[in-house]
């Protein structure tokens, strides 16, 4: 089975139960998520819109396809995306906080020019510290502002009512040409931009940078169950749940990080008809304009389902 369609397998599949489970991560009505078997960070997942009839597998190929589908059926799916890829993301930052003792940034998005067959969105830990990470066209493809990597987010607001046509027309058009000239660059560090002429030398100030992080989160951690030891033991209410307010400081210093800290803000810049304020109300998922995930509306598949090539 070819590398490049194993995407495209896995979400042909009636049953996502039967994708291998050293990738298998969990599938929903609407997406399949799996590990990435050559993760470029600590985490890398990616989440997988499942087919069903009347999308064709040719239809979700990649974004620039996804997007030329009818406007509110390419919504949804972009939502059903979004909402499986938070999921993703709230099990990654357990297990950054079992493994790690802290959480940093996580982003989520999709590569302008996949190098897989069939659209997938990364969620992905902004450490990029993989074994797999490796090249200049993987610090490129993942930097969260130099525009290879499109944010979910980003790609959403495309479909605010007030967006002009040919902004949405300009910016879904992908080409390719353009995005590929952003890997040939030297990369640049995501957190500060500091350029690198070596992939080992990115990856050593990556090393730095986290180094950093993990140490400046377990001296918050510390700083917090210290405080939490000099103060009296909050009061609770008859179903023994601490008053809305006592939360743990450490808790909100976790999840801001710090001037210098790893960050991964993009700027978007929209280009609307008349102001920046959004009509339509975010996240709320149209489910007629999804197809109906029943089996009797699914493609017929191919060979049975394989495994990636390690090639």
């Amino acid at each position: 089975m070819s590398h490049f369609t194993i995407l495209r397998t896995y979400a042909l599949l009636d049953d996502p139960s039967s994708v291998p489970p050293h990738v298998r991560v969990g599938f929903t009505d609407y997406t399949v998520t799996i590990k990435d078997i050559y993760p470029k960070a600590h985490f890398h997942r990616l989440v997988l819109p499942r087919i069903y009839l009347p999308i064709e597998p040719e239809q979700v190929r990649d974004l620039r396809a996804l997007l030329c589908l009818p406007r509110e059926q390419a919504r949804a799916i972009l939502l059903a995306l979004k909402r499986d890829g938070e999921a993703a993301k709230r099990d990654i930052e357990k297990e950054m906080r079992e493994q790690h003792g802290f959480v940093w940034p996580i982003q989520m998005g999709f590569h302008a020019v996949p190098s897989l067959e069939h659209v997938h969105m990364h969620v992905i830990s902004t450490d990029f510290l993989g074994q797999y990470y490796k090249k200049k066209k993987h610090a490129n493809s993942f930097h969260p502002r130099m525009g290879f990597f499109i944010h979910i987010d980003e790609v959403i607001r495309w479909y605010d009512p007030d967006i002009e046509p040919t902004w949405f027309a300009m910016k879904t058009a992908i080409d390719k040409d353009e995005y590929n000239r952003i890997l040939a660059r030297d990369p640049l560090c995501p957190h500060c931009d500091e350029q690198y002429r070596t992939i080992p030398k990115l990856k050593k100030h990556l090393m730095d940078v986290f180094k950093k992080a993990k140490a400046a989160a377990s001296e918050r951690n510390a700083a917090a169950a210290a405080a939490a030891g000099s103060l009296p033991e909050p009061s609770s209410d008859s179903t023994g749940t601490a008053p809305a307010g006592d939360a743990p400081a450490a808790a909100a210093a976790e999840s801001e990080p710090g001037h210098g800290e790893m960050s991964t803000e993009a700027g978007t810049g929209q280009k609307r008809k008349h102001s920046e304020t959004q009509n339509d109300p975010a996240g709320v998922i149209d489910v007629d304009a999804l197809p109906d995930p029943s089996p009797a509306k699914r493609p017929q598949l191919g060979p049975s389902v394989g495994e990636p090539s390690s090639s």
